[in-house]
């Protein structure tokens, strides 16, 4: 017997209620906790007098790079509520793919705060004072984990990974320009302490480059995990259990149409019509006749559901 089938069968249904329901929270946290700490800063609540007080914190990376995250957790709401009235969960890639450069910018600089910051200046300071708690503690943490085990809609290639260096290499040669060449900001990241700028620029890059990596392998190894777990549970649970593939397709859309409501676009789940087709070994079944009975007995459930 092969291990697969040894284990229990997880219902994939289950699984993007799950996401849903955890992403719309995370996504919602990171949302009022960036805004919040954002216009903290840009009102000079703290009362700190220093160059990244006010609009000067929209020249640090930190602030730039949780700005971006939340976008592109705000971005992510509408599909998550929308997911979870229609009891499915796809995100398109471009929106997985911004969130993924955000995780990568915002985890860079709770690695940074962690370690540069807090050599320098202290871990309370760097990991707790006023909004860094929030931008370099708790939103860089929990979009790690949104990215990594929530939004897994996507696998990231190494060639789109790159994308995720762009603004990280822009904002280094322009703040480095703007510290050591024209001089006219702070050296607040203290890249000149311990060893020449243009060595702190090389690690930083090169660090970025690991980061984004790492992430990338845990959000694919995610990816691949909920992929094959909704495999099988269409191509093995009893739920779908029928003698014949064209019964199980019919199971499908009734399932599928419960969730109807007035207005939405009617749509034919291909990826998961040829999961049952591949248990059934039905290749002999056009797929367009496949095709027709979901969307026939599809049809039939909304108009008995009105009845």
């Amino acid at each position: 017997m092969k291990k697969s089938a040894e284990r229990p069968v997880i219902n994939a249904r289950k699984i993007n209620k799950m996401r849903c329901i955890v992403g719309i929270v995370i996504c919602s946290v990171v949302v009022v906790l960036t805004a919040v700490s954002f216009s903290l800063n840009i009102t000079d609540y703290y009362s700190e007098k220093t160059p990244e007080a006010g609009f000067g914190t929209l020249r640090m990376f930190t602030t730039l790079s949780n700005l971006m995250a939340a976008i592109a957790a705000f971005v992510c709401l509408p599909f998550q509520i929308d997911g979870l009235r229609r009891d499915k969960y796809k995100l398109p890639s471009w929106i997985v793919t911004i969130l993924f450069i955000g995780t990568v910018g915002t985890f860079l600089t709770f690695v940074v705060a962690l370690s540069l910051i807090s050599a320098t200046q202290g871990i309370e300071y760097a990991m707790v004072h006023n909004s860094n708690l929030f931008m370099h503690t708790i939103n860089p943490i929990f979009i790690a984990l949104l990215f990594t085990l929530v939004i897994s809609d996507s696998h990231i290639g190494f060639r789109k990974s790159l994308l995720a260096m762009i603004p990280i290499t822009i904002y280094a040669f322009v703040y480095f320009i703007m510290v050591f060449v024209v001089k006219q900001w702070e050296d607040v990241y203290k890249t000149n302490v311990f060893i020449p700028w243009p060595v702190s620029l090389l690690l930083v890059l090169s660090l970025a480059f690991g980061l984004s990596q790492l992430l990338r392998f845990l959000h694919n190894n995610t990816h691949r995990y909920v992929e094959r777990n909704i495999a099988r549970y269409y191509k093995e649970s009893k739920d779908y259990e029928y003698p014949r593939v064209t019964e199980a397709i019919a199971h499908l859309a009734k399932v599928e149409a419960a969730f109807y409501h007035e207005g939405d676009d009617i749509y034919i789940p291909t990826d998961i019509i040829a999961l049952l087709s591949e248990r059934y070994s039905a290749s002999v079944l056009p797929i367009d006749i496949e095709y027709d009975i979901y969307l026939e007995n599809y049809l039939a459930a909304i108009k008995a559901a009105k009845e």
